[in-house]
Order: C-alpha cells, then structure tokens, then sequence
C-alpha cells in the first residue's frame, strides 16, 4: 500500500475510504460496541466473529450430544449381552422348589365351598366338574395322540390300565382337584405328567441350564433371553441421570462437598453419604415399577395363549387398572423390601473402599494384590446380605393381589409358589423351611433325617454362584494387571 508522504506519520499506511485509521491500523471498533461492525485490517487477516463464543458452545453441546447418544447405545449393548444370564438369574430366584414331603399345594374349590367334612353332603358332587370332564374326554378323544397319551397318566404320574369307551373306566370317573379357576391343581411341582406345556421343569444346575433350558423350550426359545431387556435398559438409564442430579442437590442444600469427589478424600464422609443412599433410595423408589415390570416380563410365560402382558406399556395399564392404581403400585407389599434393597446395596457399595482404605489400611497403589483380595471379600459379604432382599423381593412382585382380575392370569415359565406370601418375614420363613437343604433325589433315600432337615438358606441364594464368578474374575483381571505393572515399574 502507497504511503502519504505529506502526513506527519509517513510511515503509517492510511486507505481512504475503507474506515481504516492511519494511526490504529488494526483496531476494529466492532469489538467494543454495538453501534459498529467488524471491519477487516489493511493486512487481509480473518475479521473476528461476535458469536464465537455462541459458536463454541454450540460445538460443544453437539459433542456433548454424541457422546450422550454414544453412551446409551453402549449401554444398550451391555445389558443385551448379560439379558440372558440376568433373565436366568430371576428365574432361580422365584421358582418354587420345596422338599416333597413339606410342599404346598393350592387350594382347592371343594376346600372353599365345603370347609367342614359333612358325610351327607360327599355324595352331592358338582354337575358342573362332571360336564367339564366329560368335555375334556371328548376333546382328548378326537384329539391328538399326543394329547390322549398324556392322559393315561395320574398325578402321581402312575399309568392307568389300557383305557377303553367305558363310562365306568377310571379314566373316566377320576376326581381331579381344581382351584376356584377351574384349573387342574398339580400335587407337585416335579410330577411331569400335571405340569402345564408352557412351563420349563424345575431349574437345579445353575444359571446355565436355566439357558439351555429356556433355548429348548418349544415356547420360549433365544427371544426369551432378552425378555425385560428394554425396561431394564430404560431403567438403568433413568438411573444414571436422577441420582446424581437429586444427589447434587441435596449436597448443594446442605453445603456438602461436590459429588464428584471420592468419598475416601474426605475427612469427614459421613454426610455425603448420607445423600448419596438417601438420593439412591428415593430413585429406587420412584423407579420401582420399572423393575416391577421387568420382573414380571421375564417370568411370564412367551407363549401366544398365556402371555398377559404384551410389552412393558400395556403391563403398566393392566397393573393400574388391576391392582388400584399408582397407589397399588407404589405402596403394596413390594414398598419395604424395595427400599430395604435400594438403602442397603449403595450403603454396602460405596462403604466398601472406606473400609479398606481407614479399617484395614490398605492402599491400591502400595499393594494392589491386598487391596483387590480385600475388596473381593467385602464384595462377597455384599452378595450374601443383599441377595436374600432380592429374592425376596421379586418373589412379592410375581404376587398379583388383585380383587378385579383381568381377562388372562398371570401364567409364569417356572413353577411359583401356589400360596402367596403376606410378607417379608412370612416369606423368609416359608423359604427356610420349605425350600432349604437339597431336594431328594429319584432312586436315592435318605439314610437318615436330622434336626436341620428342611431348614436351610439354599432358597435365599439362588443365583449366588454366577454373581460370585464375576467378582473373582474381575479380582484375577485386577490381580494381573496390578502385576504386569509392577514388571513394567521394575
């Protein structure tokens, strides 16, 4: 640019015309007020923009969208892979298998209409009963072999002699016991021959065959493994977003510490405990009918003509017409072991590093191989106090105490208990008592009966062996790489 010789500051360009000031070349006045534009230099750079700091944010709130959605998706993919051990893992927790000789079987509709033994009225049997079996006759008649095939056999699971037209064979003239329903009243859960097609046998070997056994069912199959899968997606998120809000707020009410800081660096971690339970507990609660549904999705039967809930939508409609509403569903018998459940699991998680770093003064960075030891142990005596509430727990949510049914019953994929518990206590002590030591074997006798017999915490632990692997997986992972680097340090 040629520079004006006759200025008294030659050596400053000046250009006319372009709001440029010879002195102050690079100043732009945009900057400072409103009332002017950016205006670029005589030296050709990028003017500066006014929204930069707005364009700024808007990148970063689009990164913060991505790794939002990023981490959804991942989550997602988390609880599709342990669906299937997860939807196991229920199943041996509400099934019901009590020893033979204490086994309780439901009610009978005789038992309610006549409760007092009258020998005048034993032979006024129901019309109706008779018409229900001659129908069923009928109907196996010209029926499928396989159907007639399955009706040779009693509930004791002993063959009746060849059958025959007959009015006065007993296979015509047998009593079977029925509910107030009208279904067929089975005398065991283990008897083969009164067990309805759309439930699996009795699950006894763990998490694995309960899989194999949902794969061969001809109902069920690979869909089964990831029934609840969704809600317990949804539940898991909802989770991740309320309970550090709600647990920032009430440290902010209380002037606590942030949130974000471990409990192990502060000097006094008692208050910010607190609100991190108590913040656990209340979520737990508000999100209580998700895991209601979750429950009641995996234990249902997948079969067309029993199914009663369609999706985790049409499940909560049904359960709040069904069982009274949001009052039924938030203050029934699942309201105690729900928040028992929810106080005492984060209580016993985020105390765990507390009490190895100020109990037992061990620290992950001076001996990593004690510290992890320490923490599996701690993690173990987490499983055995917190595993009982949530098997109880989901027990009460498989009850539907209800005075208004709906058009379908609750049909499950295992054997429940036909009798309902009336609580957490009652339901701990049917458990024990019922459901205790091991279960007698076909063509094995006992030698001989103890005073333990039929007592027992078999029942409460169902599911314990796979929760355990996992923490002595993570423990030998810890333990390995804690040791690559002590070789790399060396």
């Amino acid at each position: 640019m040629p520079a004006d010789h006759s200025h008294p500051f030659a050596t400053f360009p000046t250009a006319p015309g372009r709001g440029v000031n010879g002195l102050r070349p690079y100043y732009t006045p945009g900057l400072v007020s409103d009332n002017y534009t950016t205006i670029v230099g005589g030296n050709g750079t990028a003017p500066v923009s006014y929204y930069a700091e707005d364009y700024d944010d808007l990148i970063d709130s689009k990164a913060a969208a991505r790794e939002l959605i990023n981490f959804t998706v991942l989550k997602y993919l988390t609880t599709a892979i342990s669906s299937p051990f997860e939807v196991s893992k229920t199943l041996l927790q509400v099934q019901y298998m009590p020893h033979e000789d204490v086994e309780v079987i439901a009610p009978t509709a005789q038992d309610n209409t006549r409760p007092e033994a009258d020998g005048d009225n034993d032979d006024e049997l129901p019309q109706e009963e008779e018409e229900d079996e001659q129908e069923e006759d009928e109907y196996d008649f010209y029926g499928n072999q396989r159907s007639r095939g399955r009706r040779r056999y009693s509930a004791g699971g002993t063959p009746f002699q060849a059958p025959s037209l007959d009015i006065d064979d007993p296979a015509f003239r047998r009593k079977m016991p029925l509910d107030e329903s009208g279904y067929v009243v089975r005398a065991s859960v283990y008897d083969d021959s009164t067990r309805p097609g759309h439930q699996i046998k009795p699950i006894e070997g763990g998490v694995w065959q309960g899989v194999g056994k949902l794969l061969k069912h001809p109902h069920e199959g690979w869909r089964s493994l990831f029934k609840g899968q969704y809600t317990n997606w949804l539940y898991e998120i909802l989770h991740l977003f309320l309970q550090p809000t709600l647990e920032g707020s009430l440290n902010d009410m209380f002037d606590l510490y942030d949130d974000t800081i471990p409990l192990v660096h502060l000097d006094r971690a008692g208050p910010n405990l607190a609100t991190l339970v108590a913040s656990n507990a209340i979520v737990g609660f508000l999100l209580s009918p998700l895991e209601l549904i979750r429950t009641r999705m995996i234990v249902q039967s997948a079969s067309p003509l029993q199914r009663k809930y369609k999706g985790p939508l049409h499940a909560l409609r049904t359960i709040l017409s069904e069982e009274g509403g949001l009052g039924g569903l938030y203050l029934s018998h699942n309201l105690l072991p729900t928040l028992l459940y929810h106080t005492i699991t984060p209580l016993l998680q985020n105390t765990t590093p507390l009490i190895i770093d100020r109990v037992f003064r061990v620290s992950a960075g001076d001996s990593p191989f004690l510290y992890g030891l320490a923490e599996l142990g701690l993690n173990t005596l987490e499983i055995l106090i917190t595993l009982p509430l949530d098997t109880i727990r989901k027990r009460l949510q498989c009850q539907i105490r209800t005075r208004t049914p709906g058009k379908k019953r609750f049909e499950s994929v295992v054997a429940l208990r036909p009798v309902p518990y009336t609580g957490m206590t009652d339901a701990v002590y049917r458990i024990m008592k019922e459901e205790g030591g091991r279960k007698k074997t076909k063509g094995k006798q006992k030698k001989g009966r103890s005073m333990l017999t039929g007592w027992g915490l078999r029942g409460l632990y169902q599911g314990f062996s796979m929760q355990f692997t996992s923490n002595l997986v993570l423990f030998v992972l810890h333990a390995i790489n804690g040791v690559e680097d002590g070789y790399e340090d060396f």
